[in-house]
C-alpha cells in the first residue's frame, strides 16, 4: 500500500477576483509571523501537489498557494482566457488580494515552469515582488531559434491534447504515471498526490482532469512563445532572482538545454540528475536552496 501525503487544512482561504471576474482561491498555510512566500505550479498540475516541497518551508514562512485559472481548486475558465498576458495579470491580482486581506508586506514569489513566466510578466509590468525563486523557467537553448523552440512547444501541445481526461479511479492515473519515464524519479506517494490534486469527480462517475487537455495545450503554445522573450524580460527586472533548474544533461529536462549566458546576472543553480519535476523529485534539496537564497538576500 502506497503511503499518502495528508494535506493540512489552510489557515485561511480567500476568493480573489480577477479583472475579468474569474475567482482564484488562495490558501494560507504555515507561520503567519514569518516572511511571506507566494507559490504556484506548472502547467496541468496544482499548487497542492508541491506540498512535499512547501511543507518544508511552512514552519518558518507565511506560505500562500494558489492555482492558475482552470487548475486545482479553481473552476474551468473560458478557453480564450488561457494565455500568458492574462496569467500575468492574474498574478498581480493575487498579490493585491493577499495584501488587501492580510496587510501589505514584502512577498517573495516561488514559481515553477509556466507560472515562472506569469510571475515575470507580472513583475515586468507592475513590480510587486521583493524577490523571485524560479524553478526550471524556460530559458532558451544555446543558439536555439524560434522555429526550434516552437517545435518543442507544438509537441508538448499535441501531447496535451491527446491526454486521457477520464479515469475510473485515482489509482488508475497514479499507476499510469508510475510507468511513465518522465515521472520515474517522483516517489509513488507523490504520484498519488498528483492524482488526488489534479482529478475531480466526474458528473457521470469516475474522475476527470481538473485542467481540460485543450486548456493545458493552449497554455503550452503560449508558454513556448514567451520562452524566447524570457532573457529580455529578466533584463528589465531589478529584484533578486534565483533560478533553480533541472540538470540540463538529463533526458527529461523540459527544454533541449539551458543557455547559461542568459543567466550571468542571476543567482543560478541546477539540481544534479533531477528533471523538470525537481520540486517533486528532490523537495529537501529544493527547499534548502530556496532558504539559502532568501537568507543571502535578507528576505528570511
Amino acid at each position: 500500500m502506497v503511503g499518502h501525503w495528508r494535506l493540512p487544512e489552510p489557515r485561511a482561504t480567500v476568493d480573489a477576483v480577477m479583472d475579468d471576474g474569474t475567482v482564484i482561491i488562495l490558501r494560507r498555510h504555515g507561520n503567519p509571523s514569518g516572511p511571506r512566500l507566494v507559490l504556484s505550479h506548472g502547467c496541468g498540475l496544482s499548487a497542492d501537489l508541491y506540498y512535499p516541497y512547501w511543507s518544508l518551508l511552512a514552519e518558518r514562512f507565511d506560505v500562500f498557494v494558489f492555482d492558475l485559472r482552470s487548475h486545482g481548486w479553481n473552476a474551468v475558465s473560458p478557453l480564450r482566457t488561457l494565455n500568458m498576458p492574462t496569467l500575468g495579470n492574474d498574478s498581480r491580482c493575487v498579490l493585491d488580494a493577499i495584501d488587501s486581506r492580510f496587510g501589505s508586506r514584502p512577498s517573495v514569489g516561488v514559481f515553477h515552469s509556466i507560472s515562472t513566466i506569469a510571475a515575470l510578466v507580472h513583475e515586468q509590468q507592475a513590480p510587486s515582488f521583493a524577490g523571485l525563486v524560479l524553478f526550471d523557467p524556460p530559458i532558451n537553448a544555446p543558439g536555439a531559434g524560434f522555429d526550434e523552440i516552437e517545435a518543442v512547444g507544438q509537441r508538448q501541445a499535441k501531447r496535451a491534447r491527446r491526454r486521457q481526461r477520464h479515469f475510473e479511479s485515482r489509482e488508475d492515473l497514479s499507476e499510469m504515471l508510475g510507468q511513465a519515464p518522465s515521472y520515474s524519479l517522483v516517489p509513488p506517494e507523490t504520484l498519488w498526490l498528483l492524482a488526488e490534486t489534479t482529478l475531480r469527480p466526474a458528473a457521470g462517475g469516475g474522475y476527470e482532469l481538473r485542467c481540460p487537455p485543450e486548456h493545458e495545450a493552449q497554455l503550452f503554445e503560449w508558454y513556448f512563445g514567451f520562452s524566447m522573450q524570457t532573457p529580455e524580460i529578466l533584463a528589465g527586472i531589478d529584484i533578486p532572482v534565483k533560478v533553480i533548474g533541472a540538470d540540463p544533461t538529463v533526458r527529461f529536462s523540459f527544454l533541449p538545454g539551458i543557455d547559461l549566458g542568459t543567466l550571468t546576472a542571476l543567482d543560478y543553480d541546477f539540481v544534479p540528475e533531477m528533471t523538470h519535476f525537481l520540486q517533486l523529485e528532490a523537495p529537501e534539496t529544493c527547499a534548502s536552496l530556496t532558504v539559502e537564497f532568501l537568507e543571502a538576500q535578507s528576505l528570511a
